[in-house]
C-alpha cells in the first residue's frame, strides 16, 4: 500500500452512533478484529451519544438506585467467549457477578477507584444470583468500554463526543457525520447506526387520548421510558389506571411506592408487607393476560443443557410454512430433556425412551399423559401464556384471592430448582431467537420470521424477562395493602365525553366497571420510523435515505446491514444494528455468559464488514477534518485519570 504523501497513510474513520451497550459492543469488535482487517493503517473512531459511554441513556448512572437490572448479575456480560460462534477474535472477560466481586475486594483491600466508592455496600453484597442497581451496571458498563479502548491498538483512537448526531450526508469522497453544537460535521468512510430505545412522537390513538385529557382536566401519560415520565399528576389515593403489567409497570410500581416513601418490611413468618406513606395512587393494574410477567429465576443453571438448536434449526425453518408449530417443538423438546434427565423420579420411563415414542406419535399428548404423571410437570403453552383465559369470577375480591394464589405460585416456582425444566424453556426461547436472526441476517425466510418476531418476543418477555423476583413479592404486597388492584384479562378502556373519564371492564369479572381520572401507559413506545424523536432518522427519512421495514425500524439488507433507502438502493457507506434503529439483534448489547449470544455474532459480523468496507479506502486520498480539535474549536483530552496508553480522549463542543 502506498504511503500518503506526507509520509503517513491516511486514517480512515468510522463513527458509532449510540454509545449505549450496543454500540460498546460494536466497538468493541472493531478493535478486536482490526489487528486482522486493518493491519497497522491509522483508524479513527467516533462515538456520539450526550448520554455516558458504554451505559448510554437506558442504563446511565444518574437515576434512581431503586431501580434495577432485569438479568441476574452472573447472566451479564458484553465479553466473548468460547461458547460464541463468531469470526473474529475470542476476547473473554468478567461477568458483572464477577467484576463486582473484584471491585468488591479491591475496595476492602483500599485499592479500589473512587469513582467505586459509593457502590461499596451493593458490590460487597452482589452474588452471582443479585439483580443489580441500574446506576451499578451503568459502573460495569462504562467500566467495559474503557477496558475495551485501553487495549485498542496503537494504530486506533477512539473519541468520545457527548452530544447528538442530527444528520448524516454525502460528501464528495466521504460521509458528513453533522453534530449538534459542532462545526464543521465530523468527515468519516462509514456509519454505523446503533441507537437503543428512542423516543416516538404519540400514535394516532394516544393523540386522541392526550386531547380527551386536556378536554376534561384529566392526567394521561403516552408510552415512554418509565424512568424519566413525570408522574406528579398522578394523585394521592386516587384510581390510576394503568395499561400494561410488565417491566414498564413494575418501574411504575417502584416510583409510586418506594419513591413516595412507602416501605416494606418482612413478619416473623417472613411474608413481605407494605407499610403505605399515604402518597400512594391506588393502581388499577390493566392487560391482555391479566396477570404479570413471570418472575425471573432465582437460581443459577447447573449440569447437562438440552440440545440446541434440535428442531427449530435454520434448515428446518427454511422448509416451514408455518414457523410457530416449530417453536413450540423446541420448547417442549428443551423442556422434556431436562424434566427426565434432572428430574428422573416425576417421570415413569427414561429419556431416551421417551423422545422416541414423543417424536414418533400421532398424538403427543397421549405419550405426556402417560410419562409425565402431574400436569404441573407438563409443557402447556396455552396454560403458560393465558393463565386467566376462561376464568369468570362474581366479583373483584375473588379475583384479587386468585391473582394472590397465582402470584404465589409463580414465585414458589420460579425459586424453586426442582422446576428447572422452566429455565431450560428460556433457553429454548434464546436459541429460538437466535435462529430466527441467523434466518433474517441471511437473507432467507426473511418476511416469515419477521413475521414471528413480534409473536415470540410478546411470549419470551413475558416467560423469560419478567421482574426480578423481590420486585414481584412486592407487587404481591402492594396488592394485599391495597395500592396495585387487578382488573383481568382483556381489558377494554373507553373513554366517556359525558362522564369526563375513562372507564375499564373485563370479562373475567363481569359485574365490575371501574372510572378513573388518570390512564398510565405502562409499555416502550414501539420502534417506528415514521414517528421517531431522533434528529437524524427523522432526516434521513424525511429525504427518502432511508426505509422502515415491516417492524417499523430502519430496513437494512440481509448479510451485511447496509441501510436502504426508500428507492430500494443499498448505501455503500451506512450501517444499522440494534432494537431502535434495525431489528432485535444486537438490541441488549450484553448477554449471559458462554450463550453464543445472537447479538455478539450479528455485532462481530457487521464490525467485519465495516473494516473491510474502510480497508478499500484510498490511502492518499486527500485527508478531511476528522474532530481534531485544531480544526473544529471543540475541547478534546484524554479522560481524566486514564492509565498510561489509554487510546480514549473526550471530545466536547461548544454547546456542552
Amino acid at each position: 500500500m502506498p504511503d500518503h504523501p506526507s509520509g503517513r497513510l491516511r486514517p480512515v474513520a468510522v463513527c458509532i452512533v449510540g454509545a449505549g451497550p450496543g454500540g460498546a459492543s460494536v466497538l468493541e469488535r472493531l478493535l478486536a478484529n482490526v489487528p486482522e482487517l486493518l493491519g497497522d493503517r491509522p483508524l479513527h473512531i467516533h462515538v456520539v451519544d450526550p448520554y455516558p459511554p458504554g451505559a448510554g441513556r437506558v442504563w446511565r448512572r444518574a437515576q434512581s438506585p431503586l431501580l434495577w437490572a432485569n438479568s441476574l448479575a452472573a447472566d451479564i456480560t458484553l465479553f466473548t467467549d468460547e461458547a460464541s460462534t463468531i469470526e473474529g477474535p475470542i476476547r473473554p472477560g468478567p461477568s458483572l457477578a464477577e467484576w463486582a466481586a473484584d471491585r468488591a475486594r479491591e475496595l476492602d483491600e483500599g485499592r479500589g477507584s473512587d469513582e467505586l466508592a459509593p457502590f461499596a455496600v451493593e458490590l460487597a453484597a452482589c452474588t452471582p444470583t443479585s439483580f443489580p442497581s441500574r446506576p451499578l451496571l451503568s459502573a460495569y458498563l462504562a467500566w467495559f468500554f474503557r477496558a475495551s479502548v485501553a487495549g485498542a491498538p496503537a494504530n486506533v483512537r477512539v473519541l468520545v463526543h457527548q452530544t447528538v448526531v442530527v444528520d448524516v450526508t454525502d460528501g464528495p469522497r466521504r460521509q458528513r457525520v453533522h453534530l449538534a453544537g459542532r462545526r464543521p460535521p465530523l468527515q468519516v468512510d462509514a456509519v454505523i447506526m446503533a441507537q437503543g430505545h428512542l423516543d416516538v412522537e404519540p400514535s394516532p390513538d394516544e393523540r386522541e387520548q392526550i386531547r380527551f385529557a386536556r378536554r376534561h382536566g384529566l392526567a394521561y401519560i403516552p408510552t415512554g421510558y418509565t424512568a424519566d415520565l413525570d408522574l406528579d399528576a398522578l394523585r394521592p389515593g386516587e384510581p390510576v389506571l394503568v395499561r400494561g403489567i410488565g417491566l414498564a409497570f413494575v418501574d411504575l410500581m417502584v416510583r409510586l411506592s418506594h419513591g413516595r416513601g412507602g416501605a416494606f418490611e418482612r413478619d416473623a413468618e417472613g411474608v413481605l408487607h407494605y407499610r403505605p406513606s399515604g402518597r400512594e395512587p391506588l393502581l388499577l393494574a390493566a392487560s391482555r393476560r391479566g396477570v404479570p410477567y413471570r418472575s425471573k429465576t432465582g437460581y443459577a443453571w447447573s449440569g447437562e443443557r438440552p440440545p440446541l438448536p434440535r428442531h427449530f434449526t435454520v434448515a428446518a425453518a427454511r422448509e416451514a410454512t408455518d414457523l410457530w408449530p416449530l417453536i413450540l417443538r423446541e420448547l417442549a423438546g428443551a423442556h422434556y430433556h431436562r424434566l427426565f434427565t434432572a428430574h428422573r423420579e416425576r417421570t415413569t420411563m427414561d429419556w431416551a425412551e421417551f423422545d422416541a415414542e414423543f417424536e414418533a406419535a400421532e398424538d403427543p399428548d397421549e405419550v405426556v399423559a402417560r410419562a409425565v404423571p402431574d400436569p404441573a410437570d407438563r409443557f402447556d403453552p396455552e396454560r403458560l401464556d393465558r393463565p386467566v383465559q376462561g376464568r369468570r369470577f362474581a366479583d373483584e375480591g375473588t379475583l384479587q384471592d386468585w391473582m394472590f394464589t397465582h402470584i404465589e405460585g409463580d414465585l414458589a416456582r420460579r425459586h424453586d430448582s426442582g422446576y428447572s425444566q422452566d429455565l431450560a424453556v428460556i433457553h429454548a426461547l434464546l436459541s429460538v431467537y437466535g435462529v430466527l436472526l441467523r434466518l433474517q441476517d441471511g437473507g432467507e425466510g426473511g418476511a416469515q420470521s419477521l413475521a414471528q418476531l413480534p409473536r415470540l418476543l410478546g411470549f419470551f418477555s413475558y416467560l423469560a424477562s419478567g421482574p426480578p423476583g423481590p420486585r414481584l413479592e412486592e407487587m404481591l404486597a402492594l396488592a394485599r395493602a391495597g395500592v396495585v388492584r387487578f382488573l383481568g384479562e382483556d381489558v377494554t378502556i373507553t373513554a366517556d365525553e359525558e362522564a369526563g373519564g375513562w372507564w375499564a371492564s373485563s370479562p373475567t369479572v363481569p359485574t365490575a366497571r371501574v372510572r378513573t381520572r388518570a390512564l398510565v401507559e405502562a409499555r416502550l413506545p414501539e420502534p417506528s420510523l415514521a414517528r421517531t424523536r431522533d434528529a437524524l432518522l427523522r432526516r434521513l427519512a424525511a429525504r427518502g435515505d432511508a426505509s422502515a421495514d415491516p417492524s417499523g425500524r430502519l430496513a437494512t439488507r440481509a448479510g451485511d446491514r447496509r441501510l436502504v433507502d426508500a428507492r430500494g438502493a443499498v448505501h455503500p457507506d451506512r450501517f444499522a444494528v440494534g432494537h431502535g434503529v434495525a431489528g432485535g439483534a444486537g438490541s441488549a448489547g450484553f448477554s449471559r455468559p458462554r450463550f453464543d449470544a445472537p447479538s455478539f455474532r450479528v455485532n462481530d459480523a457487521l464490525a467485519r464488514n465495516v473494516l473491510d468496507h474502510v480497508r478499500t479506502v484510498d490511502p492518499t486520498a486527500e485527508r478531511a477534518v476528522d474532530g481534531a480539535a485544531d480544526r473544529t474549536g471543540a475541547r478534546t483530552g484524554r479522560r481524566p485519570g486514564a492509565p498510561s496508553g489509554d487510546r480514549l480522549e473526550l471530545v466536547t463542543g461548544a454547546s456542552q
